[in-house]
């Protein structure tokens, strides 16, 4: 039987290394889109693993991937594990950062998945590394969170416009991996979470088991995902009684 061949963004760190490899032992095969070939070689000596050179911030690149894709390959489909953000307010983001997040976790995604499309089979997956931060209001992460609703509303708006594919959105809270180290260098904000932060192993796991059972969404760690949905049932009123618990990503002394 033919292995079921995935195109996978973000797969050199964190939980898309963690689900690339998940996978790779779960007998699938990958085509990795990665921004140096060479780094990623240190990763990947799997011989059901494919390397195309892309540098996803970089929108002439995204629109030329097709041109690396092999026509001759039915891909399973897409999942996208690249994603980024940085804790700080508003005002404090650079203007580069900015454009980076929206690029990375929204923007070229749906370029990218333009440009893959044609080369999926019939009855395609598509997966989406979210946050659970896309359900609430996220000061002093405002970019990162907006990406991320951003990210959600477009899978689900996926899943109705292609109803013989299997889209599924995994929406994730703290994991232990280097994105923390990005988003927030005074390690306060991974202090402050240790006790809920999952292992990307763990993550990993679950979302196999998710794409056997095909499921439409993820939500980890699920305890905090129930909170937030009564968050939403009166959103402006837990805002304004309970303001220190939104907080959290508020740097000390800012």
């Amino acid at each position: 039987m033919q292995k079921p061949h995935f195109i996978m963004t973000g797969s050199t760190s964190g939980l898309g290394f963690a689900l690339a490899q998940a996978m790779l032992q779960d007998h699938c095969e990958l085509t990795l889109i990665v921004r140096d070939k060479n780094k990623a070689r240190a990763y990947f000596s799997n011989q059901n693993v494919h390397l195309i050179e892309c540098d996803l911030s970089d929108i002439r690149q995204v629109r030329e991937i097709n041109l690396q894709l092999n026509p001759d390959i039915q891909y399973e489909g897409l999942i996208h594990c690249a994603g980024l953000g940085y804790f700080k307010s508003l005002l404090q983001h650079k203007d580069v950062e900015v454009v980076e997040t929206y690029q990375i976790n929204i923007v070229h995604f749906a370029i990218l998945l333009k440009r893959c499309a044609p080369f999926f089979k019939a009855h395609a997956t598509v997966v989406g590394i979210s946050s659970l931060a896309a359900f609430a209001t996220q000061p002093y992460a405002a970019h990162y969170g907006g990406s991320k609703a951003a990210l959600n509303h477009l899978l689900n708006a996926l899943r109705m416009e292609q109803p013989n594919w299997h889209v599924m959105t995994v929406n994730v809270g703290p994991i232990q991996t280097p994105f923390h180290g990005k988003a927030d260098p005074s390690g306060q904000y991974a202090h402050q979470v240790k006790r809920i932060m999952r292992q990307p192993e763990f993550v990993a796991a679950q979302i196999i088991k998710a794409l056997r059972q095909k499921k439409i969404e993820v939500n980890l760690p699920k305890g905090l995902h129930l909170m937030l949905k009564w968050y939403q049932l009166a959103p402006r009123w837990i805002e304004k009684f309970a303001k220190p618990l939104f907080l959290g990503k508020k740097r000390k002394g800012l």
